[in-house]
C-alpha cells in the first residue's frame, strides 16, 4: 500500500518508476487478498532485481519539450549470496499553461528527488530483502499576480512532500509444495503548505502571517502481511492463508483533536479445488476487525473451466470494500470560506462485482492469436460523499449517501508474431450514480472506448516502431453538486489520443535510445461540464493533455565485470 493520499487519491507522479521491471494489473475486486481500496483491482509494481553475479551501472536521461528534464543512476552488485541495488533520480517539470506568458500554471511546476537502496540475502530456498526509499517533492503554485500603478505582488504557495518507506521482505520454500512470505513496512509521510507574498519588482518573498494560509499534515503508517501457501501441480486441493495488520496515525491541524489513529486486523484464506481435470473452483474469505468502524465480511468465488485446447472460461464473484479514511471520519476544516466536518459514524463502502470472460487462443509457427470477450457488473453501496448540512450555509459533512453502479462489455484481441504485435480493444461501459433518496428513475449513461496498438521491429536497420491510439466517446454521469446539494448531469466531450515511439539499441544493447511524439493530435482542454466541489467551482472544460510534445530518453548500461560465482 502507498501511504499519503490527498483528496482520497494517490498522486501517481510521486511513484518512482525508474527501477520498475514490469507492472501487473489485476482487474476486479481483490479485497479478499489485499483489503481496503482494492474495489476495482490492484496495480502491482515489481522492482528490478540483479539476477546474475556481477556489477553494473545504468545511466538514464529523459527530456521532453514540455519542460520535463529527468536524470538518474542505478547501480546493482551481486554475488551468489548478496545483492545490493541503489537508485537515485531527479525529475524536474517547468509547469504548463496554454498561454506561455501566464504566471499561473494549469499544470504546476515540480521538482522531485528519489532515492532507493535494497539489500538482498539469499537463503537456502528463500531470501530476505531490506529496502529503504525516500522521496522529496516541491510543487509551486503561482497566482496571476496583482499589478497596479502603485504595487506589484503575488500570493504564491509551495507544497513540500516527504515520503520515507522502510520495508523488510521474507520468502522461504517450506518443503516441496509449501511457501511462506512476509513483509513488514513503515512509511513516514509529511506534507507542508506555505504561503508567501512575493514582490514582483524585487522578487523578495515574505511569509503570509495568517494561520489558514499554512498547513502541515503527517502520516505514520505501519503494515505487516504474511501468507503460507500450498501449491502442488495437478493437486486436488491447494490453498493459501494469511494475516494483515495496518496501523495509521494522522497528525494535523485539520483533524479533530489534532491526532487520530486507525487500526485493522485481518485474517484471510482461499482454496483452489480441482473438481474435475478441466474445472477449478477457488473460494476466498477475509475477516476484519477495525478500531473505527464495523468492517464487513469479504467473500469471493472464482471458477475456471478449460473447455478445450483453445477456450478457457472464467466466472467470478467478489465483494469489495473501501474503508473510510481518517480525514473522512475526523476532518475538522474550518476557515472563513469552509466548514467541512468528518463523520465518525461512517460505514465502509461495499461493492458486489460479477464477471464473466472467455479466452480463445491459437498458437502456430511462433504466432499467437488471442480473443478475450468479457462482461462485468459492479454495485457499490454506502458510497461516501460530502453533503451540505443546510441549504442556507456552505457547511458540509461526509455521509454514506451515494450508490454507484457500472456494467459493460470488453473485447480485447491480440496478434503476436516474431517481429510485430497488433492489439485492438473495445469497451462499452454504462455507469449510474444516485443519492439514496433519489428516485428509481435514474438510468445508466453509456460510453465507448476503442484502443489500437501496433509494435513493429525492423531488421535493417534494427529498430522498433510503435503507435498507440485511443478514442473516448462522450462520457456522461451524475455528480453530486456541493453548492446546490443535488445530483446534476455532467459530461466530457469525445476526444482522440495518439502517441508514437521509436526505439533503437547500440553497442551490443549497452545504449538504448527511445524517442517519439506524445499527444500527436494536440489535445489540451476538452469541452465539459463538471460539478463544483469544496475547493473548486463548476467548470466547463476538462484538462486532458498538455499539447503535442516530443521526447527522447537515453539509457546506457555499463557492466563492470561478470563472473559465474
Amino acid at each position: 500500500p502507498v501511504a499519503g493520499r490527498e483528496g482520497g487519491n494517490i498522486d501517481l507522479a510521486q511513484i518512482y518508476l525508474a527501477n520498475i521491471e514490469r507492472i501487473e494489473f489485476v482487474e476486479g475486486p481483490m479485497s479478499v487478498n489485499f483489503g481496503t481500496d482494492a474495489l476495482g483491482g490492484v496495480i502491482n509494481l515489481i522492482t528490478k532485481k540483479q539476477d546474475k553475479a556481477g556489477f553494473s551501472t545504468t545511466l538514464n536521461v529523459y527530456e521532453e519539450t514540455i519542460g520535463q528534464y529527468n536524470a538518474g543512476i542505478a547501480t546493482l552488485a551481486a554475488n551468489a549470496k548478496w545483492a545490493v541495488d541503489i537508485n537515485l533520480n531527479r525529475n524536474f517539470f517547468d509547469g504548463y499553461h496554454t498561454r506561455p506568458d501566464s504566471r499561473f500554471q494549469l499544470w504546476k511546476p515540480r521538482t522531485q528527488y528519489f532515492g532507493d537502496v535494497a539489500i538482498t540475502r539469499q537463503l537456502n530456498k528463500g531470501s530476505i530483502r531490506l529496502q529503504s526509499s525516500i522521496f522529496h517533492e516541491k510543487v509551486t503554485n503561482r497566482d496571476s499576480g496583482y499589478i497596479t500603478p502603485w504595487y506589484a505582488y503575488a500570493n504564491d504557495q509551495y507544497f513540500y512532500t516527504i515520503r520515507q518507506t522502510n520495508s523488510a521482505f521474507f520468502n522461504k520454500q517450506l518443503g516441496r509444495n509449501y511457501t511462506a512470505d512476509a513483509v513488514v513496512s513503515y512509511t513516514y509521510y509529511n506534507r507542508v503548505r506555505n504561503s508567501f507574498r512575493k514582490n514582483l519588482q524585487t522578487l523578495e518573498e515574505q511569509l503570509i502571517p495568517q494561520s489558514d494560509m499554512h498547513d502541515t499534515a503527517t502520516t505514520d503508517y505501519w503494515m505487516s502481511r504474511g501468507t503460507v501457501a500450498k501449491s502442488k501441480e495437478n493437486s486436488k486441493l491447494n490453498w493459501q492463508t494469511g494475516y494483515e495488520v495496518n496501523h495509521e496515525t494522522f497528525i494535523g491541524s485539520r483533524i479533530r483533536d489534532g491526532r487520530q489513529t486507525i487500526t485493522d486486523y485481518n485474517l484471510f484464506a482461499s482454496a483452489e479445488w480441482r473438481a474435475l481435470p478441466q474445472l477449478i473452483i477457488r473460494p476466498g474469505l477475509r475477516a476484519i476487525y477495525n478500531t473505527q468502524f464495523d468492517a464487513p465480511l469479504i467473500p469471493s468465488l472464482n471458477i475456471k473451466w478449460d473447455v478445450g485446447r483453445i477456450l478457457v472460461i472464467r466466472a467470478s464473484y467478489g465483494k469489495g470494500f473501501r474503508a473510510p479514511s481518517l480525514k473522512e471520519l475526523h476532518l475538522n476544516f474550518v476557515d472563513p470560506s469552509h466548514n467541512v466536518q468528518g463523520n465518525p459514524n461512517l460505514q465502509a463502502e461495499k461493492q458486489d462485482n460479477y464477471q464473466l470472460n472467455a479466452t480463445l487462443e491459437w498458437s502456430k509457427f511462433e504466432r499467437i492469436f488471442r480473443v478475450e470477450p468479457s462482461l462485468f457488473y459492479n454495485d457499490v453501496s454506502d458510497k461516501i460523499d460530502l453533503a451540505r448540512l443546510s441549504s442556507n450555509t456552505v457547511d458540509a459533512r461526509y455521509f454514506n449517501i451515494s450508490r454507484f453502479q457500472s456494467a459493460g462489455f470488453n473485447l480485447n484481441t491480440e496478434y503476436r508474431a516474431p517481429r510485430y504485435t497488433f492489439i485492438l480493444g473495445y469497451a462499452y461501459t454504462g455507469i449510474q450514480n444516485s443519492l439514496l433518496r433519489a428516485s428509481s428513475a435514474d438510468h445508466f449513461f453509456f460510453s465507448q472506448e476503442a484502443r489500437f496498438n501496433i509494435n513493429y521491429t525492423f531488421l535493417k536497420p534494427a529498430f522498433t516502431f510503435a503507435v498507440f491510439y485511443r478514442n473516448n466517446s462522450l462520457i456522461q454521469l451524475m455528480q453530486y453538486e456541493i453548492t446546490s446539494g443535488e445530483l446534476i448531469n455532467v459530461f466530457i466531450d469525445p476526444y482522440h489520443m495518439v502517441d508514437a515511439t521509436l526505439n533503437k539499441s547500440f553497442f551490443k544493447n549497452k545504449l538504448t535510445i527511445t524517442t517519439g511524439i506524445k499527444n500527436m493530435l494536440n489535445v489540451i482542454n476538452i469541452n465539459a461540464s463538471l460539478a463544483a466541489g469544496v475547493h473548486a467551482a463548476q467548470t466547463n472544460a476538462a484538462m486532458v493533455g498538455m499539447g503535442r510534445t516530443a521526447f527522447i530518453q537515453l539509457n546506457y548500461r555499463i557492466d563492470w565485470n561478470r563472473t559465474n560465482s
